[in-house]
């Protein structure tokens, strides 16, 4: 938050609850909304005045509308679901006055379908509003972030944290096959590569933060980052420096930012040709 916005007492909500003050009101969708447990908190803050949560899994969106059937509390009153696949566009005519993608859009294939769809489901003046992964698809790194990853690692890293929870060497970082990634999940990053591109063509743009984790996405998983400890200065000396370290590669054009927050509108006039 301090290098979005300037401040650590500034996060994505504060800011657009004073950006757009109209959201608060608005009547949002969703995607790939799981539970509906982090749009129960979205209502709670104000953010939006009723959300609509898209989701696949009937199972999930079952155990949601278990404790919107409690009425638990009023934010839960003003969530409800919609049972679809996201990849089919179907999101109604001008129903919505906001979609809200979190980390929801770098799992969708038919990319097209789904842009289309949120543009027609949008009221006139409407927004899309993400915070998403934008790197490259199936994960498949760039020599130049390896690079900087593992740079780092191996040099600024001190040797006491290079080593999993169960005490083993954590060595470099690689690269995993596109065959990993489908069978670890298909629709992982499954055309996270294009998502910018397609963002640009079909809406004006109006924030675009670089939120990084180019670099600092694949130095803090899994089992590199199980010994950081919080309280630990020396600790955090090291973060900070992974933080500055991606800040100037991401700065300097060396390397993009794979995850970015976004608020756009759509094109008046359509997509680009």
């Amino acid at each position: 938050m301090r290098h979005v916005f300037g401040s650590a007492d500034v996060d994505f909500f504060s800011f657009l609850k004073n950006k757009y003050p109209g959201c608060a009101q608005a009547h949002a969708l969703s995607l790939c909304c799981g539970d509906g447990a982090f749009e129960e908190q979205l209502l709670q803050m104000g953010v939006f005045g009723e959300i609509t949560g898209l989701e696949l899994s009937p199972e999930r969106i079952a155990y949601g509308e278990s404790r919107n059937s409690q009425g638990q509390t009023d934010g839960l009153r003003r969530l409800h679901f919609l049972q679809q696949d996201v990849n089919l566009g179907n999101y109604g005519e001008q129903c919505f006055d906001v979609v809200f993608a979190k980390a929801a859009l770098h799992h969708i294939e038919q990319l097209e379908q789904a842009m289309e769809g949120i543009r027609r489901c949008l009221r006139p003046g409407g927004l899309l509003i993400t915070i998403d992964f934008f790197g490259p698809s199936r994960f498949q790194w760039t020599d130049a972030q390896l690079a900087a990853c593992n740079t780092f690692w191996s040099q600024r890293v001190p040797p006491r944290l290079q080593h999993g929870r169960a005490g083993h060497a954590v060595g470099a970082i690689t690269r995993p096959t596109p065959e990993a990634m489908i069978a670890m999940d298909p629709s992982e990053a499954v055309r996270s590569g294009e998502l910018y591109g397609l963002m640009r063509d079909h809406f004006d743009i109006l924030e675009d933060f670089a939120l990084g984790g180019t670099v600092l996405h694949l130095l803090l998983s899994e089992d590199r980052v199980n010994h950081f400890d919080a309280s630990d200065p020396s600790h955090n000396a090291v973060l900070e420096e992974a933080v500055a370290f991606e800040q100037q590669l991401i700065s300097s054009g060396a390397l993009s930012s794979d995850f970015r927050f976004m608020v756009a509108r759509p094109k008046t006039t359509g997509p680009c040709a």
